[in-house]
């Protein structure tokens, strides 16, 4: 009986394991990806979310909130200097 137990557990891991590659690699050749490839990155995702933001201007004000806080830390800066 631990014989069968084992064959069933090693049967079932290998089955699971076989079925995650088999998807892994469908999906990649389903998208015309490379075999090894991650088959969840999608690149188009990163360059919409930066065309989005650059619409709303959301980069533009981002950028013009990290200089007014340097600013702002470059004079906490230079008073605690300035008060040794």
């Amino acid at each position: 009986m631990i014989i069968r137990d084992n064959i069933v557990k090693l049967l079932f891991v290998f089955t699971l394991a076989g079925f995650i590659v088999g998807l892994w690699f469908g999906v990649n050749i389903g998208k015309g990806n490379a075999l090894y490839e991650n088959p969840l990155a999608d690149p188009d995702v990163l360059e919409e979310a930066h065309d989005s933001a650059d619409e709303q201007g959301l980069i533009d004000q981002g950028k013009d909130y990290l200089k007014e806080k340097k600013e702002q830390a470059k004079d906490k800066v230079k008073n605690i200097v300035e008060e040794l």
